[in-house]
């Protein structure tokens, strides 16, 4: 049996809907508004804040209530919670003040101002938004104060701190703007250093440290052991050993432009670049040797660009 509804068109033709298909989208209508209506379904179950007390070693909601600030701005801080990412509200509470901020999207649970408030007495809250865009409740407001003598400690934006990134290297541990003056120190004030730097150099060209790939733990090994705690120092002792020599030599090339130093530390880097970065320096296999092996290799190559 079919029914059939509608407006007859000019051939006559009728649409037709099957009982099925009536009961079917009915169905559909029901779902949806249970959907909205009845807790615990999707998009009507309330998004709630967990507003717990902070456990023993955990950081806390900060700034705690009625406490004072040493450092202006103060970081905050709050309970973490999956899936979420956060606004934060912070209001001045002195009468007829209008001083308010508010950060939306914060990533994690922790957050540092890129601006410092007045001094005063200030209400901050917080709410969590889920990937869909619905949000928790705001947290209860928590009091703090803003001594008028705290230390000024804003955390520059990500942005900003890029933009002060130079373009050209060296820009660890020394910006190029710098490279002038280090080499009239060396000639003048500090040149007993400079002529020390020189000869560490010299005895490296004299006796380069070995690159070979350091050994990775025999089977069997006891983890902790006199025999481990040799190899996994040792492997740290090491693998400095070989960076730093090419640390040395780089940093000396750009004060002398002696290019034999340049092309000492070049070699020294290559050789080091193929250990299996899974073997025995890898993060997780030796972190007290993954450590240096990565950050010898950025203040290596930022030293010595011209020759890599």
């Amino acid at each position: 049996m079919r029914r059939c509804c509608g407006i007859k068109s000019r051939r006559k033709n009728f649409r037709c809907y099957s009982d099925k298909a009536i009961i079917k989208g009915c169905l559909i209508s029901v779902w949806l508004v249970l959907l909205l209506i009845v807790p615990g379904t999707a998009a009507g179950q309330e998004l709630k804040l967990d507003e717990r007390p902070a456990e023993p070693g955990e950081w806390g909601y900060r700034p705690a209530a009625g406490s004072v600030s040493q450092v202006n701005p103060p970081s905050f801080s709050w309970r973490p919670q999956q899936g979420l990412t956060w606004d934060v509200s912070c209001i001045s509470n002195q009468p007829y003040a209008n001083i308010g901020f508010q950060w939306k999207d914060i990533e994690f649970n922790v957050y540092c101002p890129s601006e410092t408030f007045p001094p005063g007495t200030y209400r901050w809250s917080y709410r969590g938004k889920d990937k869909n865009g619905r949000y928790t409740n705001w947290s209860q407001p928590r009091k703090f104060t803003i001594s008028s003598d705290a230390a000024k400690m804003p955390l520059p934006a990500r942005e900003d701190l890029i933009k002060r990134i130079p373009k050209s290297h060296p820009r660890l541990f020394m910006r190029p703007e710098n490279l002038g003056r280090l080499r009239e120190l060396a000639k003048g004030k500090m040149k007993k250093e400079y002529d020390k730097l020189v000869s560490d150099c010299e005895r490296i060209m004299a006796r380069p440290p070995s690159t070979e790939e350091p050994r990775k733990y025999p089977k069997g090994i006891v983890r902790g052991g006199d025999a481990w705690r040799d190899i996994w120092w040792g492997n740290r002792t090491y693998t400095i050993r070989a960076l730093n020599s090419a640390a040395t030599l780089a940093f000396t090339r750009l004060l002398s432009g002696q290019e034999k130093y340049g092309l000492e530390a070049k070699r020294i880097l290559l050789e080091c670049a193929k250990w299996d970065p899974k073997g025995s320096t890898g993060y997780r296999y030796n972190d007290e040797a993954g450590m240096p092996y990565n950050y010898y290799f950025s203040r290596d190559c930022s030293n010595n660009t011209e020759f890599l």
